[in-house]
């Protein structure tokens, strides 16, 4: 192996990441390339002699992989590998790394805190506490020893376990399969529904069962919404979706707010037709203080903070570069 091996970064110099790249690689570790355009048949060429390519978005098809005469590590920038032929890639002995992107485990630990805060009641049990409910209750506080204790001195009703339920995540993409992760590590059943369904090899790796949309919106006791916002999910959960879920469903938003309508779930929410809702993001930021969304008792409402800091690119790209490194 010659002392720098030859990287072809697919994405091309019309998206962001190539230029995020080229701000943080070691142009000393790699002799670099990369595509001008996103016309396949450049990235097909520039494929042919190169030792690693990595990639984000670029489609990796069967033509770029069977092309190259000397590629031997294909690093994915995400976990998602839908835009990678892995058939053609496992044909040819050609090994296939991911990388775990910060941002999207951020986001995917927000879906987990509001799942948890639904089940535990936890913002009506902080309040209870800091309003110090006891006084109303006539409560009087104990010194506490092992079994001499005041358990749910509030009287809060509804908490539940989310070990043994169930979550549907509509998009099982990067973020989708961050959620399923943490949800698998809490023994929740896993179910998804996005247009293109995952190989069976991804759906065992996320322990993730696929249902149609209207089957996944009836069965799970939380439902995550992690999708992008377009033409054709605007809307996606409204009155109709709303009567189809559980009436001990939970709602989890942390994709976009135009993803419901949101006048649909304040009446679902107002009229119990469903148990919760757990929101990060809302149809107008910041939520109006004039929302009925605010007087409501079962929301959890957060301030659209689920992408977290904005340092990602400087811990997830060298990540992906250092295990390029590492094979070499």
């Amino acid at each position: 192996m010659h002392s720098k091996p030859k990287l072809l970064i697919a994405d091309s110099a019309s998206g962001k990441f190539l230029p995020r790249v080229l701000d943080r690689i070691d142009q000393n570790s790699f002799e670099i390339s990369y595509p001008e355009t996103e016309d396949e048949n450049s990235l097909i060429k520039l494929a042919e002699n190169v030792d690693a390519i990595l990639c984000y978005q670029a489609n990796i098809s069967n033509q770029v992989i069977s092309n190259s005469k000397s590629l031997k590590f294909i690093q994915k920038h995400g976990l998602n590998c839908k835009n990678i032929d892995i058939d053609a890639a496992r044909e040819k002995n050609i090994r296939i790394s991911t990388q775990t992107l910060l941002r999207n485990v951020t986001v995917a630990e927000q879906a987990l805190a509001l799942i948890i805060a639904c089940a535990r009641k936890l913002i009506p049990g902080h309040t209870s506490v800091k309003n110090a409910i006891y006084l109303d209750k006539n409560i009087e506080p104990i010194k506490t020893s092992q079994w001499n204790i005041q358990p749910n001195w509030p009287e809060l009703q509804g908490i539940s376990e989310v070990y043994g339920s169930s979550v549907g995540i509509i998009g099982l993409g990067d973020i989708g399969m961050e959620i399923a992760k943490r949800c698998h590590s809490f023994g929740m059943e896993i179910s998804y529904f996005q247009r293109t369904r995952h190989t069976p090899e991804t759906e065992t790796l996320y322990s993730a069962s696929f249902f149609s949309f209207n089957e996944l919106i009836q069965k799970v006791d939380y439902l995550v919404l992690v999708i992008p916002h377009t033409e054709e999910t605007e809307g996606l959960i409204g009155k109709k979706e709303l009567s189809l879920m559980k009436k001990s469903a939970t709602l989890i938003n942390v994709g976009r707010g135009g993803l419901v309508q949101e006048a649909e779930l304040i009446e679902a929410l107002r009229t119990r037709e469903i148990k919760m809702a757990g929101l990060d993001v809302y149809e107008i930021e910041p939520l109006p203080s004039s929302s009925p969304l605010i007087n409501l008792d079962n929301v959890v409402l957060l301030p659209h903070t689920g992408a977290g800091s904005n340092k990602h690119w400087d811990i997830d790209i060298p990540a992906s570069l250092q295990k390029i490194k590492d094979f070499f």
